[in-house]
């Protein structure tokens, strides 16, 4: 699933190379209120598209999608950007992983190439998010994932708040206090010329954001220092031997 607003420079190659990537398995891209052809060019490539008859936020066009892929009965609803960022040809990665109880997330935390004050921001949510989840995660601002159908059974709590990229690390903490953690598959980071636009996130205002959602969450918990403790050991990566196929 594809979550897409003004992308109409990048997403019929994506969804070109995500069909490449992974045949057979459906697209969905959700158009967030564009103005340009985003919406024309996916459906040209082969996507199926939810029209937004406005812009909303990446939150809330992540949640129409995953209403949408739930209700058609998917076990797992993978996530990607539309602007390049994220290779298509990645996605077998992280579904070599994925498991009932598994959020898995494409992590650009071991790679080159990312701006130093973006790096600087995702770190410092990592921590956070990770504290508040009682697990170390990686990449927590990531928005290349796999999620299982689990993780998405409470979607109505985020509605009127959770609009734009706070979603994806609420989401994060809330699965891991119902059981479900979240694992690493190593990713390249994909900036500067790889991109055909400029980021819609937006370091100091987006981070800011998610470090008062975190912080209202330790406050429900005493600040929950066991939490603190758990976050700080190495974080979850690729596990051997263990199954992960998946219906």
């Amino acid at each position: 699933m594809i979550p897409a607003y003004q992308e109409s420079a990048t997403i019929a190659e994506v969804v070109t190379r995500l069909q490449a990537a992974m045949p057979g398995t459906p697209i969905l891209v959700v158009d967030d209120g564009s103005t340009d052809s985003t919406a024309e060019l996916a459906r040209a490539a082969g996507a199926e598209v939810l029209d937004g008859a406005a812009n909303q936020g990446k939150g809330a066009a992540l949640r129409r999608g995953m209403r949408a892929a739930l209700a058609r009965g998917a076990g797992f609803v993978a996530t990607l950007d539309g602007d390049g960022q994220h290779r298509p040809e990645d996605l077998p990665r992280l579904a070599a992983l994925m498991a009932p109880d598994l959020i898995v997330i494409g992590s650009r935390r071991g790679a080159s190439g990312q701006p130093a004050a973006r790096r600087r921001a995702n770190r410092v949510a990592d921590f956070w998010v990770s504290w508040a989840a009682r697990h170390p995660i990686a990449d927590s601002q990531s928005g290349f994932r796999i999620y299982p159908a689990a993780a998405l059974t409470d979607l109505d709590r985020y509605e009127g708040r959770a609009r734009r990229f706070s979603f994806e690390s609420e989401i994060l903490i809330d699965a891991a206090r119902r059981g479900i953690t979240t694992v690493a598959a190593d990713i390249p980071a994909l900036y500067g010329a790889a991109l055909r636009r400029p980021s819609h996130f937006r370091p100091v205002a987006d981070i800011a954001r998610i470090v008062i959602m975190v912080a209202g969450k330790l406050l429900s918990r005493g600040m929950d220092p066991v939490g603190l403790m758990r976050s700080l050991a190495p974080p979850r990566g690729k596990k051997e031997g263990r199954d992960a196929s998946a219906s």
